[in-house]
C-alpha cells in the first residue's frame, strides 16, 4: 500500500485576555515555556509544509525553522486559518453567556455549540465543510500542517468519521503534534476495511 503521513502541528501558547474570545490574530506569548527544539527532533527532515497565514503559525513555524527544521518546501495557505468569531472576537465570553448565548444549545468542552454560527463569523460545523473537499488533497504527499486548534479538531473529525459535536471534544494543546497516516486509494485490495486513515499519536505538546 501506498502510505503518506500528514503531521498536524497547533501554535504555540498566545497572548491575550483568556476570560474572552481569543483576537483574531494574537501574538505568540513570549513568556510560553515551550520547548521548540524537542518538537523539531521529533519531526522528520524534508516534508511539505503548509502553513495558515495567521501571525501566530507563521511565528511558530519560524521557530521550528529556526531550531533546526528541514523543509522540503513551504508555502502559506489560507484555507488553514482559524475558525473565524467574527463579531466575538475580544467579547468576555461571560457577557456572551449571559446575552447571545444563553438561550442557545451548550456543548460541554466547548464555549459555543459546533452548529451556532457568530455574527459575521463561521461554525465549528461550517469549519469541517471548509476542509472537507480538501484533506485528501493535503495528505498527496508528506505534509506537516502549521495550524490551529478548531482545525485540527476538524481535520481529525473529518479523517475518523466523527461528527462535529464528537470532533469539537478533541483536546489539542498549544505547540503539540498529531499524526494521521493516510493510505491512498487503489493501492491496497482491503482499502476500505478500516478506512484510508490512522490516527498515530494525538496531541503531544511541547
Amino acid at each position: 500500500p501506498v502510505v503518506t503521513r500528514l503531521i498536524l502541528i497547533r501554535h504555540a501558547r498566545t497572548q491575550y485576555d483568556k476570560s474572552c474570545v481569543p483576537p483574531e490574530n494574537p501574538p505568540l506569548d513570549p513568556e510560553a515555556s515551550h520547548d521548540y527544539a524537542a518538537m523539531r527532533s521529533a519531526l522528520p527532515d524534508n516534508y511539505r509544509w503548509l502553513i495558515s497565514p495567521l501571525k501566530r503559525c507563521q511565528d511558530t513555524a519560524k521557530h521550528l525553522i529556526k531550531n533546526g527544521a528541514k523543509l522540503a518546501s513551504r508555502q502559506n495557505d489560507d484555507r488553514l486559518r482559524e475558525q473565524s468569531y467574527g463579531l466575538w472576537h475580544g467579547k468576555n465570553i461571560g457577557m456572551l453567556w449571559e446575552s447571545e448565548l444563553a438561550q442557545l444549545d451548550k456543548h460541554n468542552w466547548h464555549f459555543l455549540h459546533p452548529n451556532h454560527v457568530p455574527p459575521d463569523g463561521e461554525s465549528f460545523a461550517q469549519v469541517m465543510t471548509r476542509l472537507a473537499p480538501v484533506i485528501n488533497e493535503y495528505a498527496d504527499q508528506n505534509t506537516v500542517l502549521v495550524t490551529h486548534g478548531m482545525v485540527i479538531r476538524a481535520l481529525l473529525g473529518l479523517a475518523l468519521g466523527m461528527t462535529a459535536d464528537q470532533s469539537l471534544s478533541i483536546n489539542i494543546a498549544p505547540l503539540s503534534l498529531t499524526e494521521l497516516s493516510y493510505m491512498k486509494s487503489g493501492s491496497s485490495d482491503v482499502a476500505a476495511n478500516g478506512g484510508q486513515w490512522q490516527l498515530n499519536y494525538l496531541n503531544r505538546a511541547y
